[in-house]
């Protein structure tokens, strides 16, 4: 199939989106925002191209065909192991989070991307800033264990601070047992597709995010390992115009390509008939 091929037949999906809380004005250029123009263009600024971030609910219809989405794993929920409670108690955070209708930093299912089925896990950044968890991790080694012995794609978006303090080394077990889970998928030959939205750093993107058999980043989005104000305060270097984004991260091999939002859907369709 050629690509011009594959972006007729896979539309936009724009209007099946759901609403999201938008600021006044674009923080990329100040223009005034139109909601309903904006979810028809999968919440990119049409007039500088400043793409929203967006939580896991409006990822999963972006990318899955209308009514193909299961989720699996749902049920399994975080707990306060560690009793954290500085500045305030964990387990009231998930709590509170769990009655904003949000499902944990990771939700993961089955479905269909242009009738071809898939494997899809995306990060939630409204849910403890997309960390890491041992909910996370669990929900990721399960389905990247599942796609490997099905030979059936999959498909990583990513937004996330790394790993979740508030679970201690019970959370950075997690990068160890995810890396290990992509292992296997790349053992297997099965593809893995990685979409790198604002924000993807520390332990995601070096256990999974990175990994992908191709890394598609979202333009200007910041991609890396340790935040660039922690790093010019220990090395007191000064950092290259553009440090750590997706532009820089491309033009230095960590990524492989930058697709506006609006293209990723139809290219995503493409690589799996590529790749099939």
């Amino acid at each position: 199939m050629a690509i011009a091929e594959g972006r007729r037949e896979v539309a936009i999906q724009g209007g099946d989106l759901p609403e999201i809380l938008l600021p006044t004005n674009c923080p990329g250029c100040g223009i005034a925002l139109e909601t309903e123009e904006l979810r028809s263009h999968n919440y990119v600024c049409l007039n500088c191209g400043h793409h929203f971030r967006l939580a896991a609910d409006v990822w999963i219809p972006l990318i899955a065909d209308r009514g193909s989405w299961q989720e699996r794993w749902s049920d399994v929920r975080s707990h306060d192991l560690l009793n954290w409670t500085v500045p305030k108690p964990y387990q009231e955070t998930v709590e509170r989070l769990l009655e904003d209708g949000l499902n944990e930093a990771l939700r993961t299912g089955t479905c269909t991307l242009a009738n071809k089925p898939i494997w899809l896990a995306t990060f939630d950044f409204q849910f403890v800033g997309g960390t890491l968890s041992i909910v996370a991790g669990e929900r990721l080694a399960r389905g990247l264990e599942q796609a490997a012995s099905s030979g059936t794609p999959y498909v990583l978006v990513s937004a996330s601070g790394g790993a979740r303090m508030q679970e201690g080394v019970l959370a950075l077990m997690q990068l160890a047992k995810v890396n290990a889970a992509v292992g296997r998928l790349h053992s297997s030959g099965v593809p893995f597709f990685s979409v790198l939205t604002d924000p993807t750093f520390g332990g995601t993107a070096a256990s999974i995010a990175l990994l992908g058999d191709i890394n598609i980043a979202e333009p200007g989005a910041a991609i890396g390992f340790t935040g660039p104000r922690v790093i010019k305060q220990a090395t007191y270097a000064d950092l290259p115009p553009g440090f750590q984004s997706a532009e820089f991260q491309m033009a230095h091999g960590q990524v492989d390509m930058v697709v506006p939002r609006t293209e990723l859907r139809p290219l995503l369709a493409h690589l799996l008939e590529m790749y099939s």
